[in-house]
């Protein structure tokens, strides 16, 4: 709805709005809408705000994947002994409390002292067990967003505009897992039921090294409406063209950029929120660089041919394990006062950058031929001791290239 136009000091002024009902087989009803207002006081400048509220219902994965037991990267039980000789990582009293009062006397009698009893099994190459799969009682996932931003062209710089936005997202209802490290790790500390119920250890062993669900022994990660996480950066375009001089063609400069502000979560309604923006590990579960771009240079010739050089840029993370907030602290348990280790070893990984060269020939109006190589100097990804769960296990992220260099040619034509 445009409200006013060419009027002085208001070039432009729109409102719009938006409303969607969505009926699920699985969740019901469920609306959204939104409202949004632009506002330019000249053609080469213009302010925009929105506020809406977003529905996600659950996919059929996560509401219907069946359940397995298998591995996760997550170190040593704290309850049981290194080696036989060193004290288990938790105390008797805090290991009691990942254990039904039924079964207590029988754990009592395994747990790794560090001498009489050193019965539970030890994680094999620094994994336990967890339990994955569905849940058809979940919920849909909401979400309320607000922007600020806005769009420059200005007139005295012809062939450049530029756009800086700032976003910040609350949802409720998310769909996910409580993460191992905090379930075991706040059950081990406080005993609160809602995360010991989470522990399921081996009937025969004590162990956390099961590998099918009637047994036990393992960790449950199965889907659940945990209570929240709110997300809020800065992202950052910019275009410009610049004419070269004769008959040479131009070159297009292309930028977007990413800063990350936070992106917080919390596992349960009044439990600690934590903030995985810059960081990443087997907690924070992704990798949260701060920064982030691509830039792109484009040769566009009077030939039928473009090159594009393009940066990719990752910004440097830091392991969640070695963090100062408490929640992520010592995700993995070492010392025989139950006391979190730093670790050295996949501390940080310092930032990426990425080259790419491809070449867009037009051949003829129907046949086009592209070639190009990415990851021109062939950069390896970095080596981590933790799983991730958006890119894999262990030493593979999907955030870096895996692969290292790459070497492609395509063709497309019409017929």
């Amino acid at each position: 709805m445009p409200l006013v136009q060419e009027r002085p000091g208001i070039n432009d002024l729109i409102f719009d709005t938006a409303y969607r009902l969505s009926d699920y087989s699985s969740t019901g009803r469920a609306s959204a809408y939104k409202f949004e207002t632009q506002y330019s006081p000249v053609e080469s400048l213009r302010f925009r705000a929105s506020w809406q509220r977003a529905v996600r219902a659950p996919s059929v994965v996560e509401l219907y994947n069946g359940d397995l037991v298998g591995l996760i990267q997550l170190g040593d039980d704290p309850c049981s002994s290194p080696d036989g000789v060193t004290q288990a990582a938790a105390s008797l009293e805090q290991c009691l409390r990942t254990v039904p009062a039924a079964e207590q006397a029988a754990f009592t009698a395994r747990y790794g002292n560090g001498g009489t009893t050193n019965n539970i099994p030890t994680a094999i190459l620094g994994q336990l067990s967890q339990l994955t799969g569905g849940n058809p009682e979940l919920k849909n996932e909401t979400a309320t967003t607000y922007t600020l931003g806005f769009n420059i062209a200005p007139e005295a710089l012809h062939g450049f505009n530029a756009s800086i936005d700032y976003y910040h997202i609350k949802m409720e209802d998310v769909v996910g897992v409580i993460s191992a490290n905090v379930a075991l790790n706040t059950c081990l500390d406080t005993g609160d039921p809602i995360y010991c119920q989470l522990i399921v250890r081996q009937h025969n062993t004590g162990g956390l090294t099961g590998n099918n669900i009637a047994g036990g022994g393992y960790i449950v990660q199965q889907n659940l409406n945990i209570a929240g996480a709110q997300l809020s950066g800065i992202d950052l375009q910019a275009q410009y063209l610049l004419k070269l001089p004769g008959e040479s063609g131009s070159l297009q400069f292309g930028m977007n950029g990413a800063y990350l502000l936070s992106t917080e979560t919390t596992p349960l309604p009044g439990a600690h929120t934590y903030d995985c923006a810059g960081l990443y590990g087997s907690t924070c579960q992704t990798v949260n660089p701060r920064w982030r771009h691509n830039l792109r240079t484009t040769w566009v010739t009077p030939w039928n041919f473009d090159l594009a050089l393009t940066w990719r840029y990752v910004g440097p993370v830091w392991l969640d394990n070695n963090d100062s907030d408490p929640t992520l602290q010592g995700a993995e348990w070492h010392t025989s006062a139950g006391e979190p280790l730093y670790k050295a070893f996949g501390a940080s990984f310092s930032s990426f950058s990425y080259f790419d060269l491809a070449g867009t020939w037009n051949a003829t109006d129907d046949i086009q031929v592209r070639l190009g190589i990415n990851n021109i100097l062939d950069k390896d990804p970095p080596l981590g001791t933790v799983e991730v769960v958006g890119g894999g296990a262990a030493n593979t992220y999907s955030t870096y290239d895996a692969m290292g260099r790459q070497v492609f040619l395509s063709a497309t034509m019409k017929f």
